[in-house]
C-alpha cells in the first residue's frame, strides 16, 4: 500500500497525547461510575428511590456530562487515528469524517438529552403517584 503522508493530519502528535489524556480522564470516571453504581449499593439491588436520590444532586448530572464528553472525545478520536491511518484517499477520509461526526453529534445529543431528563427525575417524582 502507498501512502503519501502529506495528506494525512499535521496534529497526529497532539491528537495522540489527547487520547492518552483523555484515556486517563476516561479510566478514573468509570472507576468512579463503577463506585456509585455497584459498591455504594453494597451487594443489595438498588431502589428507585436511591437512583432519584442520587441522580438529584448537583455533581451527579456534571459528572456524566463529564463522562460522555470524554469518552465521546476518547473514542472518536481514536476511531478518526484508524481511518487516517489506513484511508490515504481524500474524498474517502472526508467522507468518514462527515459520518464520524455526524455519530459524535448524535450521541452527544442523546446522552445530553438522557442526563438532562435524568435529572429532572426529582421533579418528576414529586409530581408521580
Amino acid at each position: 500500500m502507498r501512502k503519501d503522508f502529506r495528506e494525512t493530519s499535521k496534529t497526529g502528535a497532539v491528537a495522540w497525547l489527547l487520547q492518552r489524556i483523555s484515556a486517563v480522564i476516561v479510566f478514573v470516571l468509570l472507576m468512579i461510575h463503577f463506585y456509585t453504581y455497584h459498591f455504594l449499593s453494597k451487594g443489595k439491588a438498588v431502589t428507585y428511590e436511591q437512583i432519584v436520590a442520587r441522580v438529584s444532586t448537583w455533581w451527579f448530572p456534571l459528572f456524566q456530562f463529564l463522562f460522555l464528553v470524554t469518552a465521546l472525545y476518547h473514542g472518536m478520536n481514536g476511531v478518526w487515528g484508524i481511518v487516517e491511518d489506513y484511508v490515504s484517499n481524500r474524498s474517502a477520509r472526508l467522507f468518514l469524517y462527515s459520518i464520524l461526526l455526524a455519530a459524535a453529534l448524535a450521541f452527544f445529543f442523546v446522552g445530553t438529552l438522557t442526563i438532562v431528563k435524568a435529572s429532572m427525575l426529582k421533579v418528576a417524582q414529586g409530581v408521580a403517584p
